[in-house]
């Protein structure tokens, strides 16, 4: 993923914030939460959150007892994630991931592969994470949105209007 200009603008408006922390946004978060906590190793596992944003997810699993490493490739989302007590929040993605070999127990790329349209570019992306970072007999734990679901700044669609219903 290209982190452009215009995928900058829209998230420097600080909607992601917010978004999975309130309103009917609420549900994918309550959905996501309940499906992680049936598929994570138990606590104390070490779960690295790529693309985790401002840390909605890295949150709970930090009370929960995960210890959490968030990497997000925008500058806004790190400074607000790493305002979440027991979350270490560093710039970096899938490409240039600063986590060591075999560090981790669980991947989690809950939001960034929207930002890969095509299937070449999700699965070129997803294993670089799972070759190196997550230990033998770990998971890489990986949610993509449909093509008609409405794309976010930075996206591509195979065919034009995919969006549309």
């Amino acid at each position: 993923m290209t982190v452009t200009r215009e995928l900058l603008a829209y998230y420097a408006q600080d909607r992601e914030h917010g978004r999975l922390r309130e309103g009917r946004d609420r549900l994918e978060f309550w959905r996501t939460q309940d499906v992680l906590r049936r598929m994570l190793p138990p606590a104390p596992a070490r779960v690295l959150d790529v693309g985790g944003g401002t840390g909605a997810h890295a949150e709970w699993l930090a009370a929960d007892g995960y210890e959490v490493e968030l990497l997000d490739p925008v500058p806004l989302h790190v400074e607000r994630a790493a305002e979440v007590t027991e979350v270490t929040a560093r710039l970096g993605d899938t490409r240039r991931s600063p986590v060591p070999d075999a560090s981790v127990d669980t991947v989690l790329l809950l939001g960034p592969l929207y930002h890969l349209a095509e299937r070449a570019g999700r699965v070129r992306r997803r294993r670089p994470s799972r070759g190196r970072a997550v230990r033998a007999g770990g998971r890489l734990l990986a949610v993509r949105r449909r093509r008609r679901l409405a794309r976010r700044p930075g996206t591509r669609s195979p065919r034009p209007n995919a969006h549309q219903g």
